[in-house]
């Protein structure tokens, strides 16, 4: 919130469990690779 300088009112997280072999296709290319300059924190590591 102190970050982004808004309200808990504003914030949410959202937790979604995603097999392993569905990882790379659904979440590393699009949401990590494809949106590598909106992240506010990167992985450490390389897929």
């Amino acid at each position: 919130m102190e970050t982004v300088n808004a309200g808990e009112e504003s914030i949410s997280v959202s937790f979604e469990e995603i097999p392993n072999a569905k990882w790379a296709e659904e979440v590393y290319k699009p949401d990590i690779l494809g949106k590598e300059k909106t992240l506010y924190k990167k992985p450490g590591y390389k897929y």
